[in-house]
């Protein structure tokens, strides 16, 4: 099963479910797909779509995916990751108006050369992106809080 998770973010990314329901429609993928969105305007045919669900469900979802395709916020990333899965990561771009601005895109970009991430800039890559992610084992890894945990001490004074 691929797991397509793309946030809560309120504005929908339809390139990406138009890409893939286009993909299993033509075979290409021949998994199940199955997509978790807050928001869509392009309702796919081809895959099965989820609202926002509990955060236990959406665990259990990454824990039982071949493949998990992400939008690149980095709290949903942190998770793929704890599962030990390797994430396709897909930016939301101002540019198709899935988000404000670009610093999922940025955010992506220092992704790439980082092992343990495949990270997808064209769409026509998906399909091979998908194969790589299988075929890459990851540790499970856990997020490193110290820079976060440094400024909010900073920020109350304790250092």
């Amino acid at each position: 099963m691929i797991l397509v998770t793309l946030g809560t973010h309120p504005q929908p990314m339809d390139r990406l479910l138009r890409e893939l329901d286009r993909l299993v429609e033509a075979g290409v993928i021949r998994d199940e797909v199955i997509v978790q969105a807050a928001a869509y305007g392009y309702r796919p045919r081809h895959i099965r779509s989820l609202p926002t669900i509990p955060a236990d469900e959406f665990h259990r979802l990454i824990g039982s995916a071949d493949v998990v395709i992400s939008h690149a916020g980095p709290g949903t990333l942190a998770a793929v990751r704890q599962a030990g899965k390797t994430p396709v990561v897909v930016a939301r771009a101002s540019e198709y108006r899935e988000h404000v601005d670009d610093h999922q895109v940025r955010y992506a970009q220092r992704l790439q050369p980082e092992p343990g991430y495949v990270v997808v800039a064209d769409l026509k890559d998906l399909p091979g992106a998908i194969d790589r992610a299988r075929r890459t084992t990851a540790e499970s890894t856990q997020p490193d809080r110290s820079r976060a945990i440094e400024a909010l001490e900073r920020i109350i004074g304790r250092r």
